[in-house]
């Protein structure tokens, strides 16, 4: 990474308690968890670039590393789906962005070459899955082979050494996730159980489309047992927003000492934890604008 007195600037999002009783539209709210995701994402990004003295990463600190850039990739789909206001779709991408927090907490927490074998070799059960098959198919012709599969086998080659386990090792028997736990023990075990159910229990609506998300994004319900067809967007709102951020804050420094740079942590984490405060009040302000309201006003 850059050394660390060329560090980029971060814009700092000003949220005024004082101010935030005068907001009258929820969408004034949405804007300011927008340009805090945005501020919060600019933290990511230094993270993503973080190294430690060689300048590159071990095996073990790829897995969390990788994790931390499709963090910031994902937020920024994240930002450009709420500001296109497709609510349905940037809810699709909170629950991706939730399990890579939890994902990045858990291979800190748990880190072992056990635990990086297990993360690694049960991505490449595709791959296994693949590679059988174009022999299986190569086989079948008496041995010819077609250049498709020939480019597939190679990328499947290249996949395998980088992950520095053997294809043929990788068990297509197992059926157990990563690390033996699914993604629910993983939050609970890193203290994100109770976000769990808001953030990717019930995103599992949206990903694979539940009555739940037909009835409360794709269809209006007009009497009992009549429905018509709704093809207008949901407006994203700011609460997922406003919750995801924290998350993101409190993952940051757990990363950078996991990484190995020792200096980060002493230049950012005070703006780090007082951007968490402003994020707090941002969505404290929020809750009194609702109180006061009644479905369907929200």
């Amino acid at each position: 990474m850059p050394p660390i007195e060329n560090l980029p600037e971060i814009e700092r999002v000003e949220v005024d308690p004082g101010k935030l009783g005068d907001f009258r539209r929820e969408e004034d709210f949405t804007d300011l968890a927008v340009r805090l995701v945005v501020e919060t994402a600019s933290y990511v990004c230094v993270a993503a670039c973080s190294t430690d003295q060689t300048g590159s990463w071990d095996r073990a600190q790829a897995t969390v590393g990788g994790n931390m850039v499709r963090l910031y990739k994902l937020l920024h789909a994240l930002l450009d789906q709420t500001c296109q206001r497709r609510g349905e779709i940037a809810f699709i991408i909170l629950r991706l962005v939730f399990e890579t927090i939890v994902n990045i907490r858990y291979l800190i927490a748990e880190n072992s070459p056990e635990l990086v074998n297990s993360y690694i070799g049960h991505s490449l059960r595709h791959e296994r899955k693949l590679h059988d098959q174009i022999l299986i198919n190569i086989e079948n012709r008496r041995g010819i082979v077609l250049p498709i599969e020939d480019r597939m086998l190679k990328s499947i080659e290249r996949a395998a050494l980088a992950a520095n386990i053997p294809i043929e090792s990788v068990d297509l028997s197992d059926k157990s996730p990563w690390g033996r736990k699914n993604t629910f023990d993983k939050a609970r075990s890193v203290g994100l159980e109770p976000a769990y159910l808001s953030l990717f229990g019930g995103g599992s609506h949206s990903v694979h489309g539940s009555w739940q998300e037909l009835y409360g994004n794709h269809l209006n319900w007009e009497s009992p047992d009549r429905f018509t067809a709704r093809t207008e967007w949901n407006e994203p709102r700011p609460q997922a927003l406003f919750a995801l951020s924290i998350l993101v804050a409190d993952t940051l420094n757990g990363y950078f000492d996991f990484i190995g740079n020792s200096e980060v942590p002493k230049v950012l984490s005070e703006p780090i934890a007082e951007l968490r405060e402003r994020i707090l009040s941002a969505s404290r302000g929020h809750e009194n604008y609702l109180a006061p309201k009644q479905w369907p006003e929200i």
